[in-house]
């Protein structure tokens, strides 16, 4: 698994999905992306998802799976939405690519194998929610601001043209309003991953590494949902 990531100044760690607190994950690419898109599935593996995710080259074992995080200090002010897809740094060629969505059950293994990373909800196409690190642990996902966030991955290649189904933005919905109303969380707290991460992918200093969830994913549509009256 390929990632590239920063410090995470906080406390040691970050996550999925996509997910570049502990260190610093390598993100989007560009037109050599078309190249980069046929290679995408046989790279899938050696890059890191999502978060999508993309972070430091290593191998974890089972003792060292990521399914639990350091206890809290920081109250949890903010939920970030990633998705599993987005741009990385090809580990072979060094060129810009970019990893395809993956399944559900392929991106949790990647995300949980991982030592540093994490996240702490999943949710696929279809609404399948999974839940991973238990909320008031930190999972490292977020350069800088993993301590008091919530993750929350989704199944989507990031690009701005894969669409989010309606089963999958109702599902994100019911879990936003459930975190909402147990955690305090504003409507200026739900922010997308692409708003927090601003640098740019080691192999292509013109292109940002952190562009999720994507142009496709309706993020004021989501937060009219969640904070309308009930």
């Amino acid at each position: 698994m390929q990632v590239t990531l920063p410090p995470d100044t906080g406390t040691q760690r970050t996550a999925l999905v996509s997910a570049a607190d502990g260190r610093r994950q390598a993100p989007q690419s560009a037109d050599s992306c078309a190249e980069g898109r046929t290679v995408g599935n046989m790279n899938r593996k050696s890059a890191m998802i999502g978060l999508v995710f993309t972070a430091l080259a290593v191998t974890a074992s089972d003792t060292e799976a990521r399914r639990t995080g350091n206890v809290r200090r920081e109250v949890i002010d903010m939920v970030v939405i990633h998705s599993t897809g987005g741009p990385t740094c090809d580990a072979r060629t060094g060129r810009p690519i970019w990893v395809r969505a993956g399944t559900l059950e392929e991106s949790i293994r990647q995300i949980e194998a991982h030592p540093k990373l994490g996240i702490h909800y999943m949710i696929d196409r279809d609404g399948a929610l999974r839940a991973s690190v238990p909320e008031d642990q930190v999972a490292h996902h977020v350069f800088r601001l993993s301590g008091r966030s919530i993750a929350i991955e989704l199944i989507n290649d990031g690009d701005g043209l894969d669409p989010f189904p309606d089963a999958q933005l109702t599902s994100l919905v019911k879990l936003l309003r459930d975190i909402k109303q147990r955690r305090g969380i504003t409507r200026d707290g739900i922010r997308r991953h692409s708003e927090l991460d601003h640098a740019l992918l080691p192999c292509d200093r013109t292109q940002r590494r952190k562009v999720d969830p994507g142009a496709a994913f309706p993020h004021e549509l989501i937060l009219d949902r969640v904070f309308q009256p009930h």
